[in-house]
């Protein structure tokens, strides 16, 4: 699955925790970060990378058909429907203008500095981990978090708190609305009919127990990505994360992202019908 720690994307240094209105602006247009850089600094360059290949596979690894039409169709229209490099477009697009330049100036200083350069990688290095990976990864930060101290603890929920996990709730949603839809159709034939209204309704009862997961999940791998960094180091993050730049930053992403992958499913819905009514299967 996509479910992954989206909250590893920065640490601060000190002189950042100062307010944006004492921000010169020389300083200022000197840090300022294009939206391609900050996306590629916080992984998110790389966020809907496997999404395609996930929904692909999900019919055949979940067993909603084993009939090969209606897998190749399923299959073609995911990876149409689901492409990377448009899904990222459009995202650098909603990000595009958001930023003053004071709040620009305060991300730009960080992901600039060494320490910042220091976390895209660790961020990187756990967006880009295979599915085999992410599995041992999850693994090795729960036994991180059932043996961490209070402080570490305390700083996991702090996390949690200020970076939440929308992002990765979102793509698990659709991800389960897309097994549902597959599920829903697979035996309907002719004039095929997407019920989204049921679909959803099945999804909400079903997000409470999908938030818990995520929320494990985000946490171990939190435990994991972060394993190498001090108490210190940590606390600097979430300095970092308690700025208005950072939070505003995240907020947008989060919303951007889950509007991108819920219009992404409705079309795919919409899609994967016409195809399927064209062979009448």
């Amino acid at each position: 699955m996509l479910i992954r720690s989206l909250a590893a994307l920065a640490l601060a240094l000190a002189p950042l925790a100062l307010p944006l209105a004492d921000a010169r602006p020389a300083y200022a247009q000197s840090q300022q970060i294009a939206v391609g850089e900050l996306m590629r600094a916080t992984a998110l360059d790389v966020v809907f990378s496997q999404f395609a290949a996930t929904i692909a596979a999900s019919a055949r690894t979940e067993e909603i058909s084993s009939d090969e039409i209606f897998l190749k169709h399923w299959e073609a229209t995911a990876t149409t429907v689901f492409d990377a490099v448009a899904l990222h477009h459009r995202l650098a697009q909603a990000l595009e203008g958001k930023f003053t330049g004071d709040e620009q100036a305060v991300l730009g200083a960080f992901f600039h500095s060494d320490f910042g350069k220091r976390m895209t990688v660790l961020e990187r290095d756990a967006a880009l981990l295979d599915p085999a990976a992410q599995a041992v990864a999850i693994a090795r930060g729960q036994e991180l978090v059932a043996g961490a101290s209070v402080i570490r603890q305390t700083q996991i929920d702090s996390l949690m708190e200020l970076v939440s996990a929308e992002i990765s709730a979102a793509m698990v949603g659709q991800s389960v609305r897309a097994l549902l839809l597959g599920l829903s159709v697979s035996h309907q034939q002719g004039d095929i009919a997407v019920p989204w209204q049921e679909i959803d309704t099945q999804v909400e009862a079903m997000m409470p127990g999908l938030l818990a997961d995520v929320g494990r999940t985000q946490r171990a791998m939190m435990a994991y990505a972060y394993r190498g960094l001090s108490d210190a180091d940590l606390d600097r993050y979430i300095a970092f994360l308690r700025t208005p730049p950072a939070q505003k930053f995240y907020a947008i992403a989060a919303y951007a992202v889950g509007r991108i992958v819920a219009d992404g499913m409705s079309h795919f819905g919409e899609a994967f019908a016409a195809r399927m009514k064209s062979v009448n299967v």
